[in-house]
């Protein structure tokens, strides 16, 4: 009966440690849960400038565990990283300036990372439509 009672003891303490280990890693769950690309009504042009925005649910811990990339799509650009994050802890937001410089369908990807290690990342499909001229608050499409 003793033998029993120890077995289960060791198994509960090992179990509870377990769990605070898990609750207390930096960065365990931390996740991108959004991605979103501000276009106006003309859509997404080449040469005007847009706000990416991703959702996280844990803060960084310092500047570059967020970022942003085009991935996959046929144009040329594939896996070029779009910019520096600018943090909101407010509304738990990084936002990026992005400019696209080529026409046609492209993913654009945030990654969030904790020290040392790859986290998670989520993507969104956009289409850029055509070229056009920032002006400042809107973009004139171009012919």
């Amino acid at each position: 009966m003793r033998i029993h009672i120890r077995r289960f003891g060791l198994a509960a303490i090992l179990g509870v440690l377990g769990l605070v280990t898990t609750f207390a890693a930096p960065g365990a769950t931390a996740a991108v849960t959004g991605v979103s690309v501000a276009a106006g009504p003309e859509g997404l042009r080449a040469g005007c400038a847009y706000t990416v925005t991703a959702t996280v649910d844990v803060p960084p811990a310092e500047a570059g565990e967020i970022t942003i990339i085009n991935s996959g799509g046929s144009v040329p650009g594939n896996g070029d990283r779009l910019g520096q994050a600018e943090y909101h802890a407010g509304s738990g937001t990084a936002t990026f300036s992005w400019t696209p410089e080529h026409t046609g369908r492209q993913n654009i990807t945030a990654q969030q990372f904790t020290p040392g290690q790859y986290t998670s990342s989520k993507y969104i499909e956009v289409d850029v439509q055509g070229r056009g001229l920032d002006a400042g608050s809107s973009c004139l499409p171009l012919p």
